[in-house]
């Protein structure tokens, strides 16, 4: 088929990349039920549940940052492979220790560790990939993680109630399989191809920092607070979406939440293929700013959605719609848009905005879920959602004034 055969033509990594991340999200049971473990099992209301997810990110911040230098300055490969191992060991611990806050805190160590290898992680794609595959290696990677989730949020639901340490233990175990993969059938990841956009020829050498690069790109500042906001808002599916079923539903909520993260990623599977096609032609400004306005419609229907199922549906379609859209996007968009020596720390970079939005965005609808109720929270994630889809129009314009040279006739 057309759709699947737009996917042919790239490396042999890109493929052990894209089994590896089935692999690990059929796994990653922990983290779509982490603020119903915090809220059910061990107690905590909306705002201390929010407030131990902001303090767990304010920790994970310097990894982003950190993860970045080190992505551009070691072997990625390497850095991936002791990341995971540190990780697996702390996943696997967590699980087999009793259920508490500490034991939390040993599995947030441990992704402590996969937040580190993150920007390692993307740049490898990106340089393993020749420049006009980019976009489809970022898809292929992206449709495979959510292949993966189909069944683990399902599997947690039912796991939730009698054997959660499982979900634990499980999930270090399906790291062990994709760093086993890395470390066996991806060769050398340092970057192969000497091509490099028009941007970078044009600026690249004289760069000295990260910072100077973002600082002299207005193109880059505004993608930045576009994405900050975006993924500050896009915080909430694991952490007011839960809630607000939960609230909904308090006998079986996990089950519900878990079946419609289920349905989440079977979308994802079946459209990421025909969106990724059909919008080839689309500019990546474009595509990013109808990801950011599907999220806002996605907030506003779960707004009005409160306890009917298929509300749920609805909105977690258009939630997902806009997923795709802005995923296929964020890796190529950075990755031609600065130096290749850079592309960890531009990483790093994005995702410390990102984390440090993601908490500001889950303390404010703490606040609001609590003291005012659950139609506020999801009125301030609309709003937050709003001012990334401001930014993008800003965007569309200011990309193609800097990054002339990356657009084609065709476009």
């Amino acid at each position: 088929m057309k759709l699947f055969a737009q996917y042919k033509g790239l490396k042999k990594e890109n493929y052990i990349l894209f089994f590896g991340r089935i692999v690990t999200n059929l796994g990653a049971m922990i983290w779509p039920m982490m603020t119903l473990i915090l809220n059910k099992k061990l107690g905590l209301n909306a705002t201390q549940t929010a407030l131990f997810i902001i303090v767990s990110g304010v920790m994970f911040l310097p990894a982003n940052l950190w993860g970045g230098h080190i992505a551009d300055r070691f072997h990625k490969k390497k850095v991936i492979i002791f990341c995971d191992i540190l990780s697996i060991i702390l996943f696997v611990v967590s699980g087999l220790i009793p259920l508490s806050l500490f034991s939390i805190c040993v599995l947030l160590v441990g992704a402590f560790f996969q937040t580190l290898e993150g920007p390692a992680y993307q740049a490898m794609v990106a340089d393993i990939t020749p420049q006009d595959k980019r976009e489809k290696a970022f898809s292929l990677l992206y449709l495979g993680g959510n292949i993966g989730l189909i069944l683990s949020p399902v599997i947690a639901g039912l796991l939730f109630n009698e054997y959660l340490w499982l979900c634990f233990v499980i999930s270090g175990l399906s790291i062990c399989v994709s760093t086993v993969l890395i470390g066996f059938f991806v060769n050398d990841v340092e970057r192969k191809h000497e091509e490099e956009p028009a941007s970078e020829k044009e600026k690249g050498a004289q760069d000295e920092t990260i910072w100077k690069i973002i600082k002299n790109s207005r193109a880059l500042m505004i993608f930045i607070v576009a994405l900050s906001f975006y993924q500050g808002a896009y915080a909430q599916f694991g952490y007011l979406m839960p809630l607000d079923i939960s609230k909904a539903y308090p006998e079986n909520g996990s089950v519900i939440y878990g079946m419609i993260t289920s349905v989440n990623c079977v979308i994802v599977v079946l459209f990421t293929p025909v969106i990724t096609m059909v919008m080839e032609k689309v500019t990546l400004t474009k595509k990013y700013a109808l990801g950011t306005i599907f999220q806002a419609l996605s907030f506003a229907s779960f707004l009005l959605s409160f306890g009917v199922i298929a509300g749920y549906y609805v909105s977690i379609t258009l939630f997902t719609v806009g997923e795709i859209f802005t995923s296929i996007v964020i890796g190529t968009y950075l990755s031609e848009r600065v130096p290749a020596d850079f592309r960890g720390r531009i990483y790093g970079v994005t995702s410390f905005a990102s984390a440090f939005m993601s908490g500001v965005v889950e303390w404010g609808s703490g606040l609001l879920f609590d003291y005012y109720g659950l139609s506020y929270a999801w009125a301030f994630s609309v709003c937050m959602t709003m001012v990334s889809v401001a930014a993008t129009v800003f965007l569309i314009v200011a990309d193609r004034k800097e990054f002339g040279k990356l657009y084609t006739v065709g476009e």
